[in-house]
């Protein structure tokens, strides 16, 4: 089902005052991918409790691609969720891919599920980039207020299996509001290291030379009702002294420039699509630094990852990501 059928599944539901709106502790993993066999993600969520019995797990997905091959930015998500039993004290771990276990429980998991945790594709669909809520609920996949604002939380490790390298994240946690809403601090949510659509809440960041190393940006837009909203951020590049558009090399040489995207729902941004052929050119073989802004639009949640794939020189594959902060 698509967010604009699910919005219109939503308003009828609320005409007939069917639909719960009690608030339930719920987390938030930005940064699904899935590609299998060669691409997946390994996510964790622990229930510390107090807990209802179920929870509900929701997949906001799309193509990484558009179908002539560029990277899909602007594309809205699909939505698929199912619902799966708990309690306090938990542990599950699943594949998001279904490539080891079948998308069932991993490790060995003591617990009975009534079903798989992947996100659950056609064969041939693809790789797939995606986001993550869990969130309390009853067995009907209602929400459920447990009285507790940070009962949940997960960890995820995105895993290139076939080059061999890693990296991963904790879990998002609103705690001022504990519904599908996340929100910054800014915005009277609880999030901190959220970029905000203001040059103020720029972040630097350093890059590796293009002719070996690939520098890209995840990022999921953050705000209300991520359940059935398609959220959109505008990113732009800036050089310093002054703040304008661009970026600046090794040199103190700078580069001005202006080449916005836009990622709706959530994507993984090239470096290279945010920079000119003139500054591509000179920093080639280089690379440099810069500010990344979210210039207009959702607020986002951003990490930066930095790869190489069997470069020699540099150890084979590796890569490394962090979050980046929108205090800078």
């Amino acid at each position: 089902m698509n967010k604009k059928a699910l919005l219109s599944t939503l308003a009828i539901l609320l005409l007939l005052g069917s639909f719960s709106v009690a608030k339930a502790d719920t987390v938030l993993f930005p940064v699904v991918a899935t590609n299998p066999p060669n691409v997946t993600t390994i996510i964790s969520v622990t229930n510390q409790g107090p807990s209802s019995d179920f929870l509900t797990y929701i997949y906001s997905y799309k193509p990484t691609f558009l179908g002539g091959g560029a990277p899909n930015y602007s594309g809205g998500c699909s939505v698929q969720s199912f619902v799966q039993p708990t309690f306090a004290p938990d542990i599950v771990s699943f594949d998001v891919s279904a490539t080891f276990n079948e998308g069932f429980a991993l490790f060995n998991d003591p617990d009975s599920y009534t079903s798989n945790f992947d996100l659950a594709l056609p064969q041939g669909s693809g790789p797939q980039r995606a986001y993550l809520l869990v969130t309390n609920s009853d067995e009907s996949g209602n929400r459920v207020d447990v009285g507790a604002t940070s009962s949940l939380r997960g960890e995820a490790v995105l895993l290139d299996i076939l080059f061999g390298a890693a990296w991963g994240y904790k879990a998002i946690n609103d705690t001022s509001g504990e519904d599908f809403s996340f929100l910054s601090v800014s915005d009277n949510g609880a999030l901190v290291n959220v970029m905000n659509p203001t040059l103020d809440d720029s972040t630097r960041f350093t890059f590796f030379p293009f002719s070996d190393w690939t520098t890209r940006f995840f990022v999921t837009p953050v705000g209300f009702d991520m359940d059935i909203t398609d959220l959109a951020s505008t990113l732009r590049l800036y050089q310093t002294n002054p703040i304008v558009p661009g970026i600046n090399g090794r040199g103190g040489d700078m580069y001005s420039f202006n080449i916005p995207q836009t990622v709706v729902c959530t994507g993984a941004v090239n470096l290279t699509d945010l920079l000119d052929s003139t500054a591509f050119s000179a920093l080639e073989n280089t690379g440099g630094w810069g500010r990344i802004s979210v210039d207009s639009g959702d607020a986002a949640v951003i990490y930066k990852l930095e790869f190489v794939v069997n470069n020699p020189t540099f150890g084979g594959t590796n890569n490394n990501g962090f979050l980046l902060s929108g205090i800078d």
